[in-house]
Parts: C-alpha cells; structure tokens; sequence
C-alpha cells in the first residue's frame, strides 16, 4: 500500500478529507460536462490545477461543491450548529449568485427561501437523486464522533436540498465510512461499518462495487449513486491521491463534484501530505479550511 508504515493522527486525516474536497473539485473543474474522449484530445491526461472548464474558474477555486462545503462547516465552527444555522449559510451562498449550481439544489433553496424551513426545502422525488448534498457532508462527519448524532445531521444536512432516501442514506453511509477511516480502520472495515446501517438498496450496490472495475467502467454523472460508488472504488485503489483522483476526473461529466467527493474520503483514507502539495497550494479555501481543523479536533471530543 502506498501509505504502508506511515502513522497518521486524527488531525491530518481531518486536514486531508477537507483539502481532500478542495483538490478533487479543483482539479475536476476544467473538465465538468466533457466526455473522456474531449479531455484526451485536449487535455492528453489533466492532472494539474488549471482552472478555466465551462464556468472559467480561476485555478484552485472553489466551485459549489467546495463552496457548500464550506457552508456546512462554517456551521459547525460558529457554533453551537443548528440546521438553521447550516440552511442560512446555504441561503446566502444561494443569494450571491453562483455560476454553478445544481438543478435540485436551486430548486430546494428557492423554497427555503420562500418558506424558511430547511425541513421541507428538499426534492423527495427519485428524479432528484443527484449528489448535491452528498459533495457537501463531510464536514458533519468530521465535527460528530457520537454515531446517533452524525447519522441524524447527516441526514437533515442532505435533506436541506435532497431529502429523498437515496441521497440522505448516501449520506450517512459516506460519514460511517469517513468514521471509521477517522478511527484507523482499514478501507474495507470501514465499509464494512457502513454496510451494517439500514440503508436504501440502491446505496448498497454503491458500497459493493468491485474495486477491481478499470476506471472505464465507472459512471461519473450527477447520479448520488454513482459518486457514492466512484468514492468507494477510489479507497480500495492503492495507486494514491494522485493518481486515483486523476483517473476519476478524467472520465468527465461530474468531474468537479466526483473529485470532491473520491478526494474527501481518500484525503481522510490517506492524510494531508498524500494531497499533493502543488495542489495544495492552489486551493483558495486552503487557510481557512487549514484554520478549522482545531475546531473540528475539539468537536470530536
């Protein structure tokens, strides 16, 4: 394994899930809407932090993905959180005017912001099953080492803009898994944990996906299911942050948000220092994200 003999303690594996986020949706970026076959023509292989990509990034900034996880932390950090608290932060995100923003989420803000209850803002509807509270719900895993907790806040997290149960279970099961890997578990433990909640069978064929699939054959849509999945391969690959993060958002689509959500689980799999360090330079919530790990180290008890 590339990180075999190396120690790694609850605050760089915090550090690297949050940088983890940031760098895959970065890097992903450029290459959000294209096909795998538009990157190798102009791209060959994209593996530095470039920006530009259909919204004209500046490189190393964040899109929603980052920009909405930010939103949830940022409620954890100002605490004590409260969805309300959490539902605002997206709220006034929502008010600025975003270049990128996803279909459900637009839709399930524009109700919050006409009803005030981030408890029936959420699409319920099976066509609304994209993976736009999933990019963004590491953080509550991260703050909640009490297993009843997190699981709840999870799901009224996600439920804010994806309330459906295949998104809310998406949900849990990511922060189960991020736990674990918090605790030391190795990555099939960690799915292991994860497969022992009660959970939609539609997630459960994400966290059974065969790690031996070669990076074609995965789906990098909107679809939660296939991010959910995208991210359960990348923990069983032993090629390293880099390289797996740049397999997976080379296959396009989603390729910002499958980036954010593979690189939060392998940054917390395989710690800060397996982020590249040219990447991390880039990243513009860099600081700040860097400034919360204490605070999320002291919420962990």
């Amino acid at each position: 394994m590339v990180m075999e003999g190396v120690t790694l303690d609850l605050r760089d594996r915090i550090a690297g899930g949050l940088l983890g986020v940031a760098a895959g949706d970065a890097l992903g970026a450029t290459l959000e809407f294209m096909s795998p076959a538009q990157i190798k023509r102009r791209h060959g292989v994209h593996r530095e932090i470039t920006g530009g990509g259909p919204f004209c990034w500046r490189p190393g900034q964040g899109t929603d993905d980052t920009d909405l996880t930010w939103a949830v932390l940022a409620a954890y950090l100002d605490g004590p959180f409260t969805l309300e608290r959490a539902a605002a932060n997206m709220l006034d995100w929502y008010r600025s005017g975003p270049p990128d923003i996803g279909g459900a989420t637009s839709e399930a803000l524009g109700r919050l912001q006409a009803t005030g209850d981030p408890r029936t803002s959420g699409a319920t509807r099976e066509s609304s099953c994209g993976n736009g509270s999933l990019m963004r719900c590491i953080p509550t895993a991260l703050a909640r080492a009490d297993p009843g907790v997190r699981r709840r806040e999870l799901a009224e997290v996600s439920a804010i803009t994806h309330a459906h149960l295949q998104c809310t279970d998406s949900c849990r099961a990511y922060g189960e898994i991020v736990n674990a890997l918090l605790e030391g578990a190795a990555a099939h433990d960690a799915l292991a944990a994860a497969r022992a909640l009660r959970l939609h069978p539609k997630v459960r064929e994400a966290l059974d996906i065969d790690p031996r699939l070669p990076v074609d054959r995965l789906r990098t849509s909107g679809y939660v299911i296939h991010s959910l999945g995208c991210a359960v391969w990348a923990i069983q690959q032993d090629t390293g942050f880099e390289e797996v993060i740049v397999a997976l958002v080379n296959r396009g689509d989603d390729a910002d948000t499958t980036g954010a959500i593979a690189g939060g689980l392998v940054g917390v799999l395989w710690g800060l220092e397996a982020v590249p360090s040219r990447w991390r330079r880039k990243l513009e919530y860099r600081d700040r994200l860097m400034a919360a790990v204490p605070r999320l180290l002291a919420l962990r008890g």
